[in-house]
Parts: structure tokens; C-alpha cells; sequence
């Protein structure tokens, strides 16, 4: 959570020490929406249900549909959370960014555990409104453009975007 903090914080205007930025970082939407994944994947850890509960707390607060047992790593930024779907099989590197309106989830084939899910590398950018659907893997350092619909592994260090996505550069 400290690094998810530390993150966030580069995004907020500083008015004073660093202390204060930290305390309005985290009255932030985008950070709420990252706190309260961390502590339903805690909880749910406890109990399914406690992890569930949490889960919705998010949504109703935040807008953000983050599944407790998806798997993200430290250095999430959701730059604004509403509309952003998250299901439970996904799994997140570090340091992601990932604007409103993202899905991220199975292609719905084969149901929940199925490893039908996107596992999405380090440092990924995922643009507003995009869609990253099915057993796919995106690599590092990938940027997927706003509305492009991902349905096929994408290599490290690329540039997608489009219905569907294709490579068209890096970054």
C-alpha cells in the first residue's frame, strides 16, 4: 500500500511537506479505489464473504469493480476508477496506470478459475475505455490505446490500439 501511496502521490499537486501531500493523496478518488482493493484481498483472504463485502464498499464509494481475488502487484494508479471492471482471475504487474471505463477480464467462455484472463506485464498503460478480454498476456512497458479491444497476446514494449488491437510502435 505505502508504494501504491507513493505512486499516487507524484500525481497530486504539492501544497506543502510531504506529509501533506501524502494526507491529500489519499482523500483522493484514485487512491480510495486502490485502498480498498488492498484490503478486500486482505479480508477475503479471511473470509470470501468479509472480501466480497469490501469489494462492494469499493464500487458503491469509487465506482471501480475490482474482483478481491484478482492478483495486482505494488504501484497501481487508477487515474479515475468509475467504470473500471477488474474480474477475479486478472493478474496486474507493478506500476500500472489504468483510466475509466478499462475492462480487464475472461472472455466468458469457460467461467470463473478457468485461467481465462489477462495477465497484464509491468509498467502498462491501459487507455479509457479499453477492453483486454481471454487467456492473453501483455507484455512490460505496453501501452493499449483508449477503446481498443485486446484479444490476442501483445510482446513488451509496444504501442496497441484499434477494434482490434494491433502493434502500430513503442513508446
Amino acid at each position: 500500500m505505502l508504494i501504491d501511496l507513493a505512486r499516487n502521490s507524484q500525481l497530486t499537486s504539492s501544497v506543502g511537506s510531504e506529509l501533506v501531500t501524502k494526507l491529500l493523496t489519499f482523500a483522493t478518488i484514485r487512491y480510495q479505489a486502490t485502498f480498498l482493493y488492498r484490503l478486500s484481498a486482505r479480508a477475503g483472504r479471511i473470509s470470501g464473504l468479509l472480501g466480497l463485502t469490501v469489494k462492494q464498499l469499493n464500487q458503491l464509494i469509487t465506482g471501480a469493480d475490482i474482483a478481491w481475488q484478482a492478483r495486482i502487484d505494488s504501484g497501481l494508479v487508477l487515474f479515475h476508477p468509475s467504470g473500471v471492471v477488474i474480474g477475479p482471475d486478472v493478474v496486474i504487474g507493478r506500476d500500472c496506470d489504468i483510466q475509466q471505463g478499462v475492462t480487464l477480464g475472461s472472455s466468458g467462455r469457460y467461467g470463473h478459475g478457468s485461467a481465462d484472463s489477462p495477465t497484464i506485464g509491468n509498467g502498462v498503460k491501459v487507455g479509457a475505455g479499453a477492453r483486454v478480454i481471454g487467456a492473453i498476456v501483455i507484455g512490460d512497458s505496453v501501452t493499449v490505446g483508449a477503446n481498443s479491444v485486446v484479444l490476442r497476446d501483445v510482446p513488451s514494449n509496444s504501442v496497441v490500439v484499434g477494434v482490434p488491437a494491433r502493434i502500430v510502435g513503442k513508446p
